[in-house]
């Protein structure tokens, strides 16, 4: 008997490769249309990114702009030892668009600083008493500045740098109003009068009152976008108390770091700048 002939195989592509074909069209499209519905978290995504650079041993770039002054003295670099902040856990998720007193608040130009000072104020007190009320954050208005104060407790563990989440999140609820605020923002440390033990990483309560106030500031770098030419870190030790620091109470208050806001700082320079340049071409202005 003659053997069967070989039978070609069918031509084209077989027939569960075109099921396959239509499910991996349909997931794309699923997936294109998420993405049009999702909003960009611009906080979340730079947490992401930075654990991501950290857990690939990217050195970390410093963007620290102006200087630190301690009492007064201009101090051109960095401060040493100071601890990175706590990057959170990233997680994915989808924001569904709200419409918050924070988004809808905006500083109006046409306002005196005093004025922008009182609304700043106002915006900032909401936002303390909504997130922070049992914590002893403090905000104060003076002329065109606003003083935020945090108590070291809530900031900071004992003799240490490091932002604390909770910290964190609250520096992340009130980076918006600072934002838009358009003003300086001054971050200083403060101690207490007792010595830090030998040691430790730093030598002083100088460095770590500086130490802590440039942790706040690369807080802001690395998860807002707050420009690095508007911030400045001072470090005053135990230098300027609030109270005298003769009980465990009283020590406690002197622990603190302090975002000081001054509105319109930049149109003061700028105003400043203009006058320069004109005494400069027609002499000084007759008194």
């Amino acid at each position: 008997m003659a053997e069967e002939e070989k039978k070609c195989p069918p031509t084209g592509s077989p027939a569960w490769m075109a099921t396959f074909a239509d499910l991996m069209s349909l997931l794309l499209v699923l997936f294109v249309l998420l993405l049009t519905f999702s909003e960009m978290n611009v906080v979340k995504y730079k947490q992401m990114a930075g654990a991501m650079r950290n857990a690939f041993g990217i050195s970390k770039q410093d963007r620290l702009a102006g200087v630190i002054e301690i009492d007064g003295q201009l101090e051109r670099k960095v401060a040493r030892n100071v601890s990175p902040t706590d990057v959170p856990t990233p997680t994915v998720s989808m924001d569904i668009p709200d419409t918050t007193d924070e988004e809808s608040f905006q500083v109006d130009p046409q306002e005196s600083p005093e004025q922008q000072a009182t609304d700043v104020e106002n915006e900032v007190a909401k936002i303390i008493a909504k997130e922070a009320a049992e914590q002893g954050v403090e905000v104060e208005k003076n002329g065109n500045e606003v003083k935020i104060r945090f108590p070291s407790e809530i900031a900071f563990g004992s003799g240490s740098a490091q932002v604390g989440p909770a910290f964190a999140d609250l520096l992340d609820k009130l980076s918006g109003v600072i934002k838009k605020s358009q003003g300086d923002v001054i971050v200083a440390g403060h101690t207490d009068n007792i010595p830090l033990g030998a040691g430790g990483p730093y030598r002083s309560n100088w460095e770590l009152s500086a130490a802590r106030a440039t942790s706040v500031v690369h807080h802001f770098l690395n998860y807002t976008d707050i420009p690095p030419d508007r911030m400045a870190v001072q470090g005053y030790g135990d230098s300027r108390p609030l109270v005298p620091n003769d009980s465990p109470e009283n020590r406690a208050k002197n622990r603190r770091v302090e975002i000081t806001l001054v509105l319109g700082a930049k149109e003061a320079k700028n105003a400043n700048n203009v006058q320069n340049q004109l005494e400069s071409v027609f002499g000084p202005k007759p008194q």
